[in-house]
């Protein structure tokens, strides 16, 4: 069982961070991705790029369906780690589905030696997304013999 939180670094020291993107760019496009709204000042004063340990997965410019109604839809365009905590689990159940086995460190060793790198310019500066997670070359990974 992989209990999947906010704490995962407290309970498992594993890391990760919610990824955003301009709204009308392609979700399934690894460049599209910028880091989350919320924590993009503190990336860009860094200096540095994302670290190679700490698995990225998307988190804004989400559209879902709406409080307002059974037809409504509703477009957020800031999330949070309550929006990146499923896209995990979701990886992780179909990794399940692969190989009931996995475990959670297998799991993640794997999604981040599958995670894709995007590069992002800032200010004229470039800066590197690492292991940005990406699910269908984990899948690809398990399955392969």
């Amino acid at each position: 069982m992989f209990v999947i939180s906010s704490s995962l670094k407290d309970h498992y020291g594993l890391e990760f961070h919610g990824l955003g993107r301009e709204p009308m760019s392609a979700p399934d496009a690894q460049a599209s991705y910028l880091p989350g709204a919320w924590w993009q000042y503190r990336f860009f004063a860094s200096g540095q790029g994302s670290s190679t340990q700490t698995l990225l997965v998307p988190m804004d410019s989400r559209t879902t369906a709406s409080p307002t109604g059974p037809a409504d839809y509703v477009f957020y365009r800031e999330g949070g780690w309550s929006w990146a905590i499923p896209y995990i689990a979701g990886a992780y159940a179909l990794a399940c589905q692969v190989r009931p086995d996995i475990t959670p460190e297998r799991f993640w060793k794997l999604a981040l030696e599958t995670g894709d790198a995007a590069t992002v310019t800032h200010d004229e500066k470039k800066r590197r997304l690492e292991r940005i997670m990406n699910p269908a070359g984990l899948i690809r990974r398990l399955k392969a013999p």
